[in-house]
């Protein structure tokens, strides 16, 4: 019976995972990025639009909240099986305060959902209908799976995770998805906020983070001693990446196809992003500019910090509930 008694000194703790963190940080931000930029682009390639699947992501959460205080837990396949989901009541003015949108584009964005007959709204009450499962729904999983495992496999001995394969956690999050899901998309939320905020766009923090994935790929064919320096302090990570001068940059065509993001638009973002200092041009490519005069690169330092504080906050809640 004392084998079931909760003990707050048998979780996992924050200084745990920090040392995991800074031990390993070369590949878990590299699994990190991937894992960011292949939801982007499910989400992308799903919605056209990644505010409207933001609105949605957020209705989808409220709704995930609620199932947890009452301990309601749903598998993937019940989960996307159910016909429809039911949304608590909510007003255009709590996605406007909660997403920092205008009033208009929320509206205009719910209205498009409704006539694609994604949401079923009724005064303040909304029911969402096209809940199905996907790959890349799928995929999401597999990414935050690949990403748990390279701490719970330096977690084994103290925690008792032993048999704990990457599949055995992918298995555990489809068994309590509602329940993982909630957890991430607490992160997940404010993460792509954030972001938003420093790009004025998700799309403009998209197509920044690809050129920023391209640059963290070409870095594993730099010699050793460039890579020792430039994981070597992961506040620093941002900082030492932008300082990369034989990493390839990348076109707009490559960007569009790897987005699937129309051509024409990422031009128009490229454009912005260059012109605010966050990317620069070399001969045809483009790549994150490494300029430390400029209020951009500040901005995304100090954004940078942020977001990984918090993920390691998050990998600290997710871990401990393997655990349980």
């Amino acid at each position: 019976m004392s084998q079931n008694i909760f003990k707050i000194s048998n979780r996992i703790r924050i200084d745990e995972v920090e040392k995991i963190y800074e031990n390993n940080f070369e590949k878990i931000i590299y699994e990190f990025m991937n894992l960011e930029i292949e939801w982007m682009f499910n989400a992308y390639k799903e919605y056209k639009d990644l505010d409207k699947y933001l609105i949605l992501v957020n209705l989808v959460h409220q709704t995930l909240e609620t199932y947890n205080k009452h301990f309601y837990k749903l598998s993937f396949e019940k989960f996307y099986n159910s016909p429809h989901i039911e949304i608590e009541k909510i007003s255009i003015i709590d996605l406007v305060k909660s997403l920092y949108m205008t009033k208009e584009t929320v509206r205009r964005k719910l209205n498009e959902l409704s006539k694609e007959g994604v949401l079923t709204r009724k005064l303040k009450n909304i029911r969402i209908n096209r809940v199905n499962s996907n790959p890349h729904l799928e995929r999401n999983v597999y990414n935050l799976s690949k990403l748990l495992f390279l701490f719970v496999g330096k977690l084994k001995k103290e925690h008792n995770l032993t048999n704990f394969t990457r599949s055995k956690i992918e298995e555990k999050i489809y068994e309590n998805y509602t329940q993982y899901w909630s957890l991430f998309f607490k992160f997940q939320i404010p993460y792509v906020l954030r972001c938003k905020k420093v790009y004025s766009s998700i799309d403009s923090f998209y197509v920044w983070g690809l050129c920023a994935f391209n640059e963290a790929l070409n870095s594993k064919k730099l010699n050793q001693s460039i890579k020792d320096n430039m994981f070597s302090e992961t506040e620093d990570f941002h900082e030492n990446v932008t300082k990369l001068k034989n990493s390839k940059g990348i076109n707009p065509t490559t960007i569009s196809e790897l987005s699937g993001i129309p051509r024409a638009t990422v031009i128009r973002k490229i454009k912005y992003l260059v012109k605010n200092k966050f990317l620069y041009k070399d001969g045809q490519l483009y790549k994150i500019n490494n300029n430390q005069k400029f209020r951009s690169f500040h901005l995304q330092n100090e954004n940078f910090k942020k977001n990984q504080y918090e993920l390691r906050i998050f990998l600290k809640e997710i871990l401990n509930l393997i655990k349980t």
